[in-house]
Formats: structure tokens, sequence, C-alpha cells
């Protein structure tokens, strides 16, 4: 026997309210889903307005909110549903804005500022949540808690709730995830410092672990380790508490994960004085790279029969600025506390998407964050919009077999064998491995055909320079004596730099002895490395590379 989120929820509601209380709630229940399948857009006006251009496997109209009032909007990358049903969104740059319905036609059309953390010396707000009016906010240095007390939108208070944070100047040191747990404390994760080679001391080894917080802001213990860019964290309502990872760096998988207390998740295993084992992911996902959001649709909210399933964002690869996809994972918690999962695409090509968050209306609204540097900052024009999904039965969902541009599909075994032949005469194997679990100078490429075309991959190896992957960047350090290193970090610690060069040897650059250190914004692959081949030489590298699944399974 086993039970859906669903179920459990029902049981749960059934055996806490008596029978008289319960019938008063459901028939609210009823008369709640009743308004939230309806609407509150017109068909006319959503057909008119919706992104046509985005590819849709549902009975969903995706919308832009015109936000051309108040202040503008720019990037934004988290979003939630604060007091008074007032959505809030945060950008990279330190704005936090709250959205309005100016003038009560159904779309938040205004957008004011709430606070900006650079106001307190803070960077990069990428972790939100609410306690009653109260705002948390993860940024870079600490996590601050600000406040409207005088119910003008704007906070008028704030002060540092944690700040126990060793952080450096490099833009990828987020604190993402906050979530309260059933016990009242703040779990809250710190990204891995392990691409930093100007990391910051961190004796306790809170970057790259799951943090638990006491509710005064004391107290914190790891609860996990070896996470590498959790962006998400949601606890179900059986109190486990699931986090999404990225792939890379130990990582094989793009992943959603069960947060066990004291265990280890495979990123960064030097850290952690390399433990004998590792947790396995609950889910690997399939439908995008980059899980960068997720959050439950609430019971009450039938959203074309979803309720109860959780809906997770995915960013996409790199600067590939037409990438991004949003999925829906039908979870079903068994007796033994495992769980079987069933995702399901909603929709592609939906362009670098950060976060989601449902509003009181039922509709699901949808960070778009635009194009950025490389570090996600902003460039100088306006970029990024917000998004909104909604239930719209009258629309016939695209087939589900359209999803992929160019579907892998299985090559003649002459053709695998002359690839992977190739493979073998370019080398290739010295800097990309091909089963999933070993950490080389360059990405792992094994099911990389769940998530690139051939077409893709073709432009990665022509052009290796100009998309590089996150936590790929190499860097040039040099040694007080003159002497220079160059390749890609992957550990430090309080004495030593890890450094992985070509070869795949990680050498221990000692702190004291560096003069400098910077990034090398090129890859480490060389450029021209099908010159000479011919199409058809071409064509079956590609192919091996894109069907390495099948050829390992």
């Amino acid at each position: 026997m086993s039970t859906t989120y669903k179920e459990a929820n029902m049981v749960y509601l059934f055996s806490k309210i008596s029978s008289f209380v319960f019938s008063i709630f459901l028939t609210v229940l009823i008369i709640s889903c009743q308004n939230q399948e309806k609407s509150t857009l017109g068909q006319e006006t959503i057909e008119k307005l919706r992104e046509k251009d985005i590819d849709v496997f549902g009975s969903y109209a995706i919308t832009k909110l015109p936000i051309e009032k108040g202040v503008k909007v720019r990037n934004p990358v988290k979003i939630i549903l604060g007091p008074d049903s007032v959505l809030y969104v945060a950008n990279n740059t330190g704005e936090i804005y709250s959205l309005h319905d100016s003038d009560g036609d159904g779309w938040e059309d205004e957008a004011r500022l709430f606070c900006n953390v650079k106001d307190d010396g803070l960077r990069t707000p990428v972790g939100l949540l609410f306690k009653g009016n109260e705002l948390y906010v993860g940024t870079a240095q600490e996590i601050r808690i600000y406040t409207d007390q005088d119910g003008d939108g704007k906070a008028d208070i704030s002060k540092t709730f944690f700040d126990r944070i060793p952080q450096s100047e490099h833009p990828y040191e987020f604190t993402s995830g906050l979530t309260f747990g059933p016990d009242g404390y703040l779990y809250v994760v710190l990204s891995t410092d392990s691409w930093n080679a100007g990391a910051a001391a961190d004796p306790d080894g809170f970057r790259g672990a799951v943090l638990r917080i006491s509710p005064d802001g004391k107290e914190a213990e790891k609860f996990v380790t070896g996470v590498r860019s959790v962006h998400s964290m949601v606890f179900n309502q059986y109190n486990d508490l699931l986090f999404i990872d990225n792939g890379g760096g130990g990582n094989p998988t793009e992943e959603l994960n069960l947060a066990q207390q004291g265990k280890f998740y495979g990123h960064h295993p030097v850290k952690y004085n390399n433990p004998e084992s590792k947790e396995l992911p609950i889910h690997n996902f399939v439908s995008e790279v980059a899980p960068a959001g997720m959050v439950f649709n609430p019971l009450t909210n039938d959203f074309g029969g979803t309720a109860g399933d959780l809906f997770v964002s995915f960013f996409g690869p790199g600067e590939r600025w037409e990438r991004g996809a949003i999925s829906r994972l039908e979870i079903e918690r068994k007796e033994d506390g495992t769980y079987q999962i069933e995702e399901i695409p909603i929709a592609k090509r939906i362009p670098k998407i950060s976060d989601l968050a449902f509003g009181s209306n039922g509709d699901l609204y949808i960070t778009h964050v635009g194009k950025t540097d490389y570090w996600y900052q902003p460039i100088e024009q306006i970029e990024g919009a917000i998004y909104r999904m909604t239930y719209a039965p009258w629309i016939k969902p695209m087939p589900r077999e359209m999803l992929a541009e160019e579907k892998t599909t299985p090559s003649s075994e002459d053709v695998l064998v002359a690839g992977k032949q190739l493979f073998a005469e370019k080398a290739c194997s010295a800097c990309h491995s091909v089963d999933g679990n070993s950490d080389l100078i360059g990405p792992d490429l094994m099911d990389i055909g769940k998530f690139y075309s051939k077409t893709e991959l073709l432009e990665e190896i022509n052009n290796p320079s100009l998309r590089l992957k996150p936590g790929m960047i190499a860097t040039k350090i040099t040694n007080v004596n003159g002497e220079v290193f160059l390749g890609r970090v992957v550990g430090t610690d309080q004495d030593y730099i890890k450094l992985m060069v070509i070869g795949n040897r990680v050498l221990d650059i000692p702190k004291a002895e560096v003069k400098s250190e910077e990034s090398y914004e090129k890859s480490l692959m060389y450029n021209g490395l099908l010159n000479g081949m011919s199409e058809e030489e071409t064509d079956a590298l590609l192919s091996y590379i894109i069907n390495l699944k099948e050829e390992n399974d």
C-alpha cells in the first residue's frame, strides 16, 4: 500500500476535524476551488496577450504582466506570496519589489520598492521567506529581517538574524532555499565554495551544506552536507525536506533530493573528509537543466487537476537565452518512506526562468530573469519580466512528442563504433568522463543527449568559449615566484587551493605562495577540434556522444 499527497492530506483532515466543522470546511473548500477554477481574466483578454512562442503542454495560457507603473523591475530572480496576498520579487542587484493591481482589472501592473539590501551593505538577495509580516532575506553576507511596521508598503526597520556566513566577493555565493521546518527552525542553504579560489575561511564547513538555524538565530548546525547549488527547498506534509540541486562537480544529474540529517550528498567530498557513501537523488530531472525553483500547488487549487503536485522551474544551460522549462511532479510516498515520482512537462522555451509562486488567485507566477552577464549581473538595458500562467480549459494541449526540437534517435551500430573511435582519437576522454560519476576537468557527458541536440553540441565544440557552464570557468593562479597555473578550482581549505589542470591532475597550491588569482573566461578545450573531419565523421562523433546512455545501458 502507498499513499499519494492528495490521499494523505484528506486522511489528515478527516482525522483532525470534527464532522460538523469539517462539513463547513468542505463547503468553503468547494467554493474556493470553484472560484479558482474561474480565471479572474477573461478568455478574450488572455488570448490577446498570451505568449504564443512558448510551448505549453497543458491547457494553460502564459501571459506577461504589464508592469508599466511604479519602479522598473529588472532581472527578477525570486518571487514569493506575502501578507495580504501581495507578491514580492527580488533580483541579484539588491532590490525587493511588491506587485500590485492598481486599477482593479485583474492584472498586476505596478511595482513598488519594498527595500534595497544595498542600503545595508548587502548583495544578492536570492532567498525570500515571510513569517507573518517579517520578510527573511538571504544575502551573500547574512540573513536579515525586513519589516513594514507602518503599513505604507515599504520596509521601515531591519535587523540581522544570522551572520555566521563565510563570504568573499565571489558572485556565486548564494544564501537560498529559506524555509521553516515543523520544529520552528529555519533551514537554509549556503552554496558551495568549491569553484572559488579565493573562498573565505569556513572552519564550520557551512558553505556547501544545508543549515538548521534556531528560531532566535543564535545557533546553527549542519543538517546535510555535500550540496552544490541549491536554489529551493520545501517541506511536504510528511515533514520531509526536499531540495533541488544542479548537476556538475560530483553531481552527475539535475536532481531532487530528500534531506536526511547527517547525510552527505556527493559534492566536494574532500571538504567533508571523503565520506564513504553518498545519498542518491529520489529523482533525476529530464525536462531541462539547472532546476531553479519549486513550489507545491495548494490542495485547494485545482489548476487543471494538479492540486498537491510539485511545480519545478529550470533556468536552462548557461547563456542559451532561449532555453528554460517548467515541469510538475506527481509524487507518491510509500509506506517505507521511499518516493515514486513521475515528471510531466508543462512548458518549454520559456526562456531563462528562475522561480515560481502560486498567487492567491490560483495562478502560477514565474520570474523570467532575461539576459545577464556571466555572473548573473544585469547588463545595460533593462531585462526580464514576470509571467503568469492561467488554467485555460479552452486551449488544446500540445502533444508531449513535440518536446524535443531534435529527438535522440538510435544510430546504426557502425556509426556508433566509428564515433567511439573518433572520441578516442580526439582524446575526448582525457577531459570528459562518460560514466556519470567521475569528476574530470570537463563536464561529464553521460545522458547529455537528454538536454542538448546535435546542433547545440556542435556549437559547443566549434566555439567552446562562447558559453561556459557555471562552475567550469577556469582560474589563472600566479605564485610569488612567477610560476603560473591554469585550471579549474575543485576545492579550497584554510591552507590550499586545489586546482585541477589538464590531465586531470589536482595540484595543492599553498595560499601563502599565491600572488594573484583571476578568472580565465575561456574554455580549456581547444578550438578547431573538428578541423579536417568530414561531415560523416562529425555526425558519427556527435551520434556517439548523444547516445552515450544507450551505449552504456
